[in-house]
């Protein structure tokens, strides 16, 4: 079970991450003149890619707990449907039927996959 919160936690941590990288980066600035490279970034941006990071490292120890083409599809599938998620109360980002529909088949795959024979 604890397994699974690490799962949980990963799902999580990345997609806010990944949305707070998109939301953040829309602030960023990168400015290159003739011998000066400037850039500014938000704290929205830093705070997104620090947690993209962290969800990078509790990935690879995912990986050591759980068969790969198990929890490679189940993991992904529920970090879509997270950002879908995250990004409609983040960014107003809407959710159309065609990612309803989606999230349904991804949730329906999951299911079938984890079913034991």
């Amino acid at each position: 079970m604890e397994s699974y919160l690490f799962v949980l936690l990963y799902v999580i941590i990345s997609s806010l991450g990944m949305v707070l990288i998109k939301k953040g980066g829309l602030s960023t600035e990168v400015s290159i003149d003739i011998g000066k490279v400037s850039f500014s970034v938000s704290w929205t941006f830093i705070i997104g890619v620090i947690l993209y990071a962290l969800s990078f490292l509790l990935w690879i120890l995912i990986l050591q707990l759980f068969p790969l083409t198990y929890i490679s599809p189940v993991a992904y599938g529920l970090v879509f449907i997270s950002v879908a998620i995250l990004s409609y109360f983040i960014q107003n980002i809407k959710i159309t039927r065609e990612q309803l529909l989606g999230a349904v088949i991804i949730v329906l795959g999951i299911l079938i996959a984890s079913k034991k024979n």
